[in-house]
């Protein structure tokens, strides 16, 4: 699935960097607002879809615990999120894009750390958190080696969904906070 999906991701991790950043604390801010709008739809659509196995921990009370650390508010929701296929092989998808993340959540950190310093107090409770980055290792072993090119295939369309979705939000750049 890397294969299939690491043009996306090298697409979305350019438009990230482009709309938000972290490089002072108001590019962090949009950052998080950023994420915590991508992340809220894409969430609300696994507690729908996902069972309990394939459901990653909920990130955006963390990216919300951050902002407002930093003086700011959550985002309202970005666009609804939707994958074109909801099987099972879709969903892994998903919650795979989703929990990857914090792979470069932990690349971030020590970026957001060397940048500004350990001293700035920037609140890094979402870039740091430990229990997605179980959640990948668990999500990880499963799908290794399994399945034909039909569950490839519907995997990726999951996850390009997710990616998509992502970049299209950083894309509007733009997070308005809710009242």
């Amino acid at each position: 699935m890397r294969e299939a999906t690491a043009r996306a991701h090298d697409v979305l991790d350019d438009a990230m960097r482009a709309a938000s950043g972290w490089e002072t604390p108001a590019d962090y801010v949009r950052f998080l607002q950023l994420q915590h709008a991508a992340r809220v739809p894409v969430e609300a659509w696994l507690d729908r879809h996902a069972p309990a196995d394939l459901n990653p921990p909920h990130m955006t009370s963390l990216i919300a615990q951050d902002l407002r650390a930093m003086n700011a508010n959550p985002p309202c929701a970005g666009q609804v999120f939707s994958s074109p296929l909801q099987d099972r092989d879709a969903v892994l998808g998903v919650a795979w894009a989703l929990a990857g993340s914090a792979l470069g959540n932990r690349s971030i950190l020590k970026e957001v750390r060397r940048t500004a310093g350990t001293g700035t107090g920037l609140p890094v409770a979402f870039l740091g958190d430990s229990e997605m980055i179980a959640f990948w290792g668990r999500l990880r072993r499963r799908i290794e080696g399994k399945g034909g090119d039909e569950q490839l295939a519907n995997a990726s369309a999951g996850a390009a969904a997710v990616f998509d979705h992502f970049l299209a939000t950083a894309m509007q750049a733009e997070a308005v906070p809710c009242s």
